[in-house]
């Protein structure tokens, strides 16, 4: 199974591509400014973001295998 990766820009500009469970990380601990979606770039806002976590839906009724989100301390 191919891994889909996604383009990513740094605090200090550079540019990578990276995995799904690698951006989730990246965005929690605020090491990029942008990621590219199929429809273009998204902008990271530092001030009062929140990644969405639809783990609490309870839509999904399939074991979760997910790990937890990231702590601030």
């Amino acid at each position: 199974m191919e891994e889909t990766l996604i383009d990513v820009i740094y605090l200090d500009g550079t540019e990578s591509t990276v995995s799904n469970d690698v951006l989730d990380v990246l965005i929690a601990t605020e090491k990029i400014m942008r990621f590219k979606r199929s429809d273009g770039w998204v902008d990271i806002v530092r001030q009062k973001a929140n990644l969405r976590d639809y783990r609490s839906r309870e839509i999904f009724a399939g074991q979760e295998r997910r790990a937890p989100w990231p702590r601030k301390k």
